[in-house]
């Protein structure tokens, strides 16, 4: 039989044994007491006090009648016995109380188990190997770690550790240490590789001067440019030219290679070239090279075109058949004309004034050299004009005038006579 097995009988037998005894003593020590302070105590004396004092007490109130003072005293003296005896009952359980308080429970626990271990143990054959407990002292017992194997230690703790748990927590393997459940702890530091199964969250920082962070950086960077690919730029950049499109774009200014392309109200000194196709009011304009003005006014190097992209002058001017030239025609000398076979009119007040003939020719209908005027007629003139105005005959004949001459009002007079 194993030795765990004869502690356990042992241990068994000797509670018992002590129980036993223990209750034994307590009721015998306190059976005594009671004992002892019955005997002591003159209940004859104190019932007949009390029975005397009540008796003359009530006597004093009535009248007497032999035969009811008798019953009456019957009746007193067993409501006095009663209050006597809970009297009684009562100073018993003082008595006990205070015997109780007086012992001293733990030495009679104490001196009964020693006597019983001392009875036991003087009578009892430890098994071979084992060690006799007389020989075990508890005071200064230190049993090595190296002792203890086998089986569960409960609520185990020492310097370092306190074990909590209802079930295994961690478990020690040759190869690895698995922690069965959450790990908290303030500072971990890993000599070697990591690897995480499940997902990794972080609450705090990564330090930003640590080769860790620098390949994240620098990794996430890569993988990134390399997923953006032509489909996915032209995704999105079409999305946000269509939302500039819809929108429009607000921006203070836009600049292009650290140049200033455009402000809130002016266009950048580097821009020269657009296809702007509406302008408002502009109060200054230099172009250089060709500008159309509305399909109509044509500027070019030295030359201006209206409704004509050729100007054949310094200024050309086309309505629909008719080609009007500007230009120089030759030094200190310019012309004003058409180089085509047409007439050219001068005009005042929508008047033909002056026409220029295709064979070089002008007409003049009414002509005004300082204050003589000159105008014709096929017929002598009869109307109102002013002095000095010359008449030419249109229609002359041999022996006729040449033209008249006005003489004032309505008096008109030949000037050379044909002959």
């Amino acid at each position: 039989m194993e030795l765990n097995t004869h502690f356990s009988k042992i241990v068994e037998e000797i509670t018992t044994d002590i129980t036993s005894n223990v209750v034994m003593k307590v009721d015998g020590a306190i059976n005594d007491a009671i004992n002892h302070r019955l005997a002591v105590y003159d209940f004859t004396s104190h019932i007949q006090e009390a029975t005397t004092r009540t008796i003359e007490k009530k006597i004093s109130e009535y009248t007497i009648d032999s035969k009811k003072l008798e019953n009456r005293t019957v009746d007193k003296i067993r409501e006095t016995l009663s209050l006597a005896q809970n009297q009684t009952s009562t100073l018993v359980e003082t008595i006990v109380r205070e015997k109780l308080e007086n012992f001293d429970l733990n030495k009679i626990v104490l001196d009964a188990v020693s006597i019983l271990l001392h009875d036991r143990l003087s009578n009892f054959t430890f098994p071979e190997n084992s060690i006799d407990p007389v020989a075990l002292k508890l005071a200064n017992l230190t049993i090595s770690g190296d002792n203890v194997k086998g089986g569960i230690i409960e609520n185990f703790s020492s310097t370092g550790i306190d074990d909590r748990t209802t079930q295994i927590a961690l478990t020690l393997l040759d190869e690895s240490t698995v922690i069965e459940n959450n790990l908290f702890t303030q500072h971990l530091t890993v000599q070697g590789s990591m690897t995480i199964d499940g997902d990794l969250t972080l609450n705090g920082t990564v330090t930003e001067d640590t080769d860790f962070y620098r390949k994240l950086v620098s990794g996430t960077t890569k993988n990134t440019l390399d997923s953006i690919n032509d489909n996915l730029f032209s995704r999105y950049s079409t999305n946000i030219f269509d939302k500039i499109k819809n929108d429009g774009l607000d921006l203070n200014k836009i600049t292009l290679n650290g140049e200033e392309l455009a402000t809130r109200d002016s266009l950048g000194k580097s821009i020269i070239h657009s296809n702007l196709q509406n302008l408002g009011e502009l109060k200054e304009l230099q172009v250089q090279g060709e500008s159309i003005l509305s399909q109509t006014l044509y500027v070019t190097n030295k030359r201006v075109g209206i409704n004509t992209i050729e100007p054949s002058a310094a200024l050309t001017i086309w309505d629909e058949e008719i080609e009007i030239t500007t230009k120089k025609k030759s030094k200190d000398t310019g012309i004003i004309g058409t180089s085509r076979n047409q007439k050219l009119v001068l005009s005042s007040n929508n008047k033909e004034n002056i026409t220029l003939h295709e064979d070089g020719s002008t007409q003049i209908e009414n002509l005004r050299i300082g204050p003589i005027r000159f105008t014709t007629s096929n017929t002598p003139p009869n109307f109102v004009s002013e002095r000095c105005h010359i008449v030419w005959n249109i229609n002359p004949n041999l022996g006729g005038p040449l033209g008249w001459v006005c003489l004032g009002g309505a008096n008109w007079a030949n000037f050379g006579i044909i002959d």
